[in-house]
């Protein structure tokens, strides 16, 4: 175990990465560039011998440090990371610390979208199967917390995004899964190739008797099996694969070696949408690979209704569907919600600004969306785009209630009013999730 430990940021991880140090023969200083914690909870903790709060500042990367445990949340580009590596102190986040010290197998799921209704979708089947089962990661439960008091045969399915993929050392899932790639969070990652390369490190420590799931549908996926050591395993909904888990004949159908096997057919899947089917079928993947009876999987996909704020169907009012996509963070997930609509819609959009490109998301808001709603950074630039490409009838407001009280005077009889944003929550809400609730607050409301 390291002497000294440095935790940056204080989010559910980091106050997990704290309360798993707290206990070792460890010196601990935690630093967040916020002050606006719990203070009875700080104060508590702070009577702790070995451990220092340094709230309203980072480091300055000239601490004494064996360790620094990064916040995903935080960037792997700034100085004082860069001083902390140069002089050849570890710099790590929560994932790899709950591979080092925990137990279980993981399996890894990442993608830009899909990646919350998959992992929850793989973690229903995986409990049907086995009862220790654990859902954790990017989905909103630490790993670290979970690992710790597994054992060897537990799985802990791992919802991982790209921020918490750049600093692992050793993570090592059995079967990892890429659901998609498309642009996102270039703010952070500033080009598509480094965005790649952060994704792309869920399957760099895997072996060869292990299971890399990738999308064949997507050509960024479509990866050379001789340059990758796990084996590839490829899921299509437009292909008919030699070998992979794909539809045919209106049916879901897995071909691993000699075996071809029905899984069960897609008019029986409740999630709505071409992007849904195609995280059922990375689900599916992933559950055969395990060696899940089909049975199991039939059962528990034909139950699944989907996650909270994603196409999430919040009330029917006068005729008119309110559904809360508040997870949709980015272009290419707002594309797919539209694509799932089949009404005239009026769309609320906007939120942080990720120097997203939004020409490709107003292209297919032309032919669907009766009425555009923006809010948030974002929502000149969005505007902006709008104009260019002839799309009218566009509202600007402050806040989700006045989206909401516009989008009932707009909404007639068999419209949808869908919210989707296009863009991350952070510049007005503390989460999606918090955004979603704000949404369906104000629509119950109505």
């Amino acid at each position: 175990m390291k002497n000294n430990i440095i935790i940056v940021g204080l989010g559910k991880t980091g106050f997990c990465v704290l309360d798993y140090f707290i206990n070792q023969d460890v010196n601990i200083q935690v630093f967040d560039s916020k002050t606006d914690y719990d203070s009875d909870k700080i104060v508590k903790l702070s009577s702790n011998r070995n451990v220092i709060f340094n709230l309203g500042k980072n480091p300055t990367g000239d601490e004494e440090a064996d360790m620094v445990v990064m916040s995903p949340g935080i960037s792997l580009d700034l100085e004082f990371v860069k001083k902390f590596i140069s002089r050849n102190i570890e710099v790590t986040g929560e994932i790899e610390l709950s591979y080092r010290y925990g137990k279980g197998r993981f399996v890894g799921i990442t993608g830009t979208n899909g990646k919350t209704t998959t992992t929850t979708l793989v973690g229903d089947i995986f409990k049907a199967y086995k009862s220790d089962t654990k859902v954790v990661g990017n989905i909103g439960y630490p790993a670290l917390e979970q690992a710790v008091v597994s054992d060897a045969d537990t799985f802990l399915i791992t919802e991982l995004s790209s921020f918490q993929l750049e600093s692992i050392k050793t993570f090592r899932p059995c079967i990892s899964a890429i659901l998609n790639i498309t642009e996102d969070h270039l703010n952070r990652h500033k080009t598509m190739s480094e965005y790649m390369k952060a994704k792309f490190r869920i399957f760099e420590n895997q072996s060869s008797d292990e299971f890399l799931v990738l999308n064949y549908d997507d050509e960024l996926l479509r990866l050379s099996q001789s340059e990758i050591k796990p084996k590839i395993i490829y899921f299509s909904r437009r292909e008919i694969l030699k070998e992979g888990i794909f539809v045919e004949n209106e049916q879901i159908v897995a071909c691993i070696g000699n075996t071809k096997e029905y899984i069960m057919d897609v008019k029986d899947i409740l999630l709505l949408g071409q992007h849904n089917l195609e995280n059922v079928l990375a689900a599916v993947s992933i559950a055969v690979l395990a060696g899940i009876d089909k049975s199991i999987i039939k059962q528990e996909v034909m139950n699944f209704r989907g996650v909270e704020h994603r196409l999430e169907l919040v009330r029917t009012y006068n005729d008119v569907n309110y559904i809360n996509d508040s997870k949709a963070t980015n272009p290419d997930s707002s594309i797919k919600a539209l694509e799932a609509m089949n009404t005239p819609v009026i769309l609320i959009a906007g939120g942080m600004d990720k120097q997203s490109d939004y020409s490709s998301f107003i292209d297919s808001c032309i032919p669907k969306v009766k009425h555009l709603i923006l809010l948030g950074e974002t929502k000149d630039v969005i505007e902006k785009t709008a104009i260019s490409k002839g799309l009218g009838n566009i509202t600007k407001v402050e806040d989700m209630k006045q989206a909401v009280d516009v989008a009932f005077l707009k909404a007639k009889e068999g419209d949808t009013v869908l919210l989707s944003p296009a863009c991350a929550s952070w510049d007005m809400y503390e989460s999606f999730e918090h955004r979603g609730k704000d949404f369906k607050n104000c629509v119950l409301s109505l």
